[in-house]
């Protein structure tokens, strides 16, 4: 009782000292998932991180409504005849928040960093011959051979997101996150009033030059219509929704399905199904740590779980906002496929078990970060615990939050030293659906994301899909990809979502979008 009242109260402070210094119409108030831990969404796919980044970072391209990459940072970009040079032009006007003026070779070292995490980035790297800056307002790339992926990889607007950063800072080695927040985006971090478990604070940048053409997904004219804009942790999340309805904050990403039924009747908040923004919910592997290194104990852990009782205890009786797709580029897209999806839409506990005593499984406990601060994974855990042990499998559960799992993940030690065997996370729709850019299919071993599953033949297959422009070829292709990652198991899919976002009734000129994007939301007057 006790810890609710610290929090309650420290809620209340907070809340108190934003009206300081600014009146609420100057003030956007957000709760996000998960705590602002960090500033570098380099380092991270945090996606809480991305969304906090969008704020202070810019990119060179980005996606608009059509999914077609437009110039954002960039004024112009000329290709040459044969495929395989590009001339970058930036555009007049861009600022970063410390006033020094965004230079071409600041646009080379931040792309340089991002190549040596993101997938997309590292295969683009390793086709390319070199990327300098020719002058100051101009970036030249010049690819090995010609490859149709290059602008959509500048141009990805999910993580990691080709953010461009001062080149001081982007010399930093992406493991190291930055702790200083300085880009050119459309606001500014004011540093001096972050704190970590508790408030980010951002001010309209008012040396930002927006484009001229209307806003359109994540490209077009970023307008700052808040002077102020403050992401609250709020872990709680029934204390969060009686935050909004009382008009104390404004947005909150995700609403947990049993709390919706409050919004009925409510005129100062309403709840918004955003498909865009839903994604599955993933069981991420790590293929290093016992038991999961043995392939067989990874297809038992194919037949413990099935999805359906992982979205009924998610989403109870809002059936409208899932389904029990498990397809890995997603239901919806052009490569949505049922190819090897037996195992995982059949639960076996008999099969299972039999699974492990073949593999030989000796009790290693399997730890199961339990995160208790996202309603969406506290209900999965609470699913899988019992799930598990019907199967076979020894747990050992913790309980923790988002932002302690997000930074434990990318250890690649034993569990008893910082590691980890199982975590759920949730990728979205427009990071999924691309063979290119979801990680599930990337088979990058050490070099890849967490779990680090490693397979020539899905390394293969994804260069010869970056190879053809034939949507059939693709097609196939993607099946076979599927295929192939559903027998080595970098995850376990158990559903597709939708997101309920929360809104204040009196907010308007949300963008549609995978991604929540502030800029251009005003109040209504």
């Amino acid at each position: 009782m006790r810890l609710k009242s610290l929090a309650i109260a420290g809620l209340a402070a907070a809340l108190m000292a934003s009206t300081f210094g600014a009146t609420a119409e100057e003030v956007l108030r957000l709760r996000m998932n998960g705590d602002i831990n960090s500033v570098d969404p380099i380092a991270t796919t945090n996606f809480t991180i991305r969304n906090s980044a969008y704020l202070i970072y810019d990119t060179l391209f980005a996606l608009d409504a059509d999914f077609q990459v437009q110039p954002q940072m960039a004024e112009s970009v000329a290709i040459s005849d044969d495929q395989l040079t590009y001339t970058i032009t930036l555009r007049d006007g861009l600022k970063f928040h410390d006033g020094a003026a965004v230079t071409a070779a600041d646009a080379v070292a931040s792309l340089e960093r991002w190549g040596k995490v993101d997938g997309l980035g590292k295969i683009l790297f390793s086709k390319h011959e070199s990327l300098t800056a020719s002058d100051d307002k101009t970036i030249v790339l010049k690819m090995k051979e010609p490859w149709a992926q290059v602008l959509p990889a500048l141009g990805k607007i999910s993580s990691n997101v080709p953010f461009i950063m001062p080149a001081r800072l982007a010399a930093n080695d992406p493991t190291t996150p930055v702790t200083e927040a300085i880009g050119s985006g459309p606001f500014r971090m004011v540093a001096e009033e972050w704190v970590p478990g508790s408030v980010a604070v951002y001010e309209k940048f008012a040396d930002y030059v927006p484009r001229s053409e209307p806003a359109s997904m994540a490209a077009g004219g970023k307008v700052a219509k808040f002077d102020r804009i403050e992401i609250r942790y709020i872990p709680d999340s029934s204390q969060a929704v009686d935050a909004l309805l009382n008009g104390e904050i404004d947005w909150i990403e995700d609403v947990a399905a049993d709390l919706i039924p409050l919004f009925e009747g409510s005129e100062t908040a309403y709840v918004f199904a955003n498909p865009q923004a839903g994604n599955s919910l993933q069981l991420v592997v790590n293929h290093l740590n016992p038991p999961f290194d043995n392939p067989k104990v990874r297809e038992a852990l194919q037949w413990a779980l099935e999805p359906t009782p992982f979205m009924q205890a998610i989403f109870g009786e809002q059936t409208q906002l899932y389904q029990v797709c498990v397809a890995i580029f997603f239901c919806g897209s052009p490569y949505e496929s049922t190819v090897n999806t037996d195992r995982i839409m059949t639960r076996d506990p008999a099969k299972a078990k039999a699974l492990l005593a073949e593999a030989g499984y000796d009790g290693t406990p399997v730890f199961l970060p339990h995160v208790t601060d996202i309603p969406f994974h506290d209900h999965a855990y609470s699913v899988l615990k019992p799930m598990l042990e019907e199967a076979g499998f020894v747990v050992d559960e913790q309980m923790t939050d988002w932002a302690s799992v997000s930074t434990r993940r990318a250890s690649k030690e034993p569990v008893d030293k910082g590691g980890w065997n199982l975590f759920f996370t949730g990728w979205g729709y427009v990071d999924q659906s691309n063979p290119m850019t979801n990680v599930y299919v990337a088979g990058a071993g050490l070099d890849g994301w967490f779990g680090w599953a490693d397979s020539a033949e899905l390394r293969e297959l994804r260069t010869r899909f970056a190879a053809t422009s034939d949507p059939v070829e693709q097609k196939a292709l993607a099946d076979e990809m599927q295929s192939v990652a559903y027998d080595l198991v970098p995850f376990v899919p158990l559903g597709q979502a939708s997101l309920a976002q929360g809104v204040a009734s009196n907010l308007e000129g949300f963008i549609d979008s995978p991604v929540p994007f502030f800029w251009n939301v005003s109040r209504k007057q």
